[in-house]
C-alpha cells in the first residue's frame, strides 16, 4: 500500500485499521506528511510509524500507541494525547503546544527543540527521556516522573511544576523563571 491508502485505510476505521496492523507487524507504515487534523484517532496503533511532519492539529489521540514512532516535525498542537503511548518516540522540532498529555507514557523518549508550551502533563511519565533545547512555557508539570531525565537547555518560564518527581534528574542549563 502507498501513503494514500495507509492513510484511507486509518480514517475510516480505527479498530480494523488496529486488527490488519496486529497481523502486519512487521510492515514498514510511512503517513510522512499526512494529514489527521481533528480526526478522532482513539486507540490508534501508530507504533513505529514514521509519521514525519504529519498533521495531527486537534486530534483525538487518547490511548494511541506511537511507541517508537518518528514524529520529527509533527504538528500535534491542541491534540488530546492523554493516556497515549509514546514510549522511545522521537519528537524532534514536534508541535505540542497547547495539548494534553496527561498520564502519557513518554518514557525513553527524545523531544529536542520542541514546543509543549501550554501543554499540560499531569501525572505524565518522562522517565530517562532526553529533553533538550525544548519550549515549556505556561506548561503544567503535576504529580509529573521524569526520573532519570535528561534535560539540558530547555524554557520552563512560568511552567507550573507541583509535586513532580526530579529524582536523578540531570539538569544543565535550563531556565527555570517562574
Amino acid at each position: 500500500m502507498d501513503n494514500q491508502e495507509y492513510w484511507g485505510n486509518l480514517i475510516k476505521n480505527v479498530d480494523k485499521w488496529n486488527q490488519w496492523r496486529f497481523y502486519n507487524q512487521d510492515v514498514s507504515i510511512d503517513l510522512s506528511g499526512m494529514s489527521f487534523s481533528s480526526y478522532n484517532l482513539e486507540g490508534i496503533n501508530l507504533s513505529n510509524c514514521n509519521l514525519t511532519e504529519a498533521n495531527f492539529i486537534g486530534a483525538n489521540l487518547r490511548f494511541a500507541d506511537l511507541s517508537n514512532a518518528d514524529l520529527t516535525k509533527t504538528n500535534l498542537i491542541g491534540a488530546n494525547l492523554r493516556l497515549a503511548n509514546l514510549r522511545n518516540a522521537i519528537l524532534l522540532n514536534t508541535f505540542l503546544s497547547r495539548s494534553n498529555l496527561s498520564e502519557a507514557n513518554l518514557n525513553h523518549s527524545t523531544i529536542v527543540e520542541s514546543d509543549l508550551s501550554n501543554a499540560i502533563f499531569y501525572e505524565t511519565e518522562l522517565g530517562e527521556a532526553l529533553i533538550l533545547k525544548s519550549n515549556f512555557t505556561n506548561a503544567q508539570l503535576i504529580n509529573t516522573h521524569l526520573i532519570k531525565a535528561n534535560l539540558v537547555l530547555n524554557n520552563f518560564e512560568n511552567t507550573v511544576i507541583k509535586n513532580a518527581d526530579f529524582r536523578w534528574v540531570k539538569s544543565i542549563k535550563n531556565n527555570l523563571l517562574s
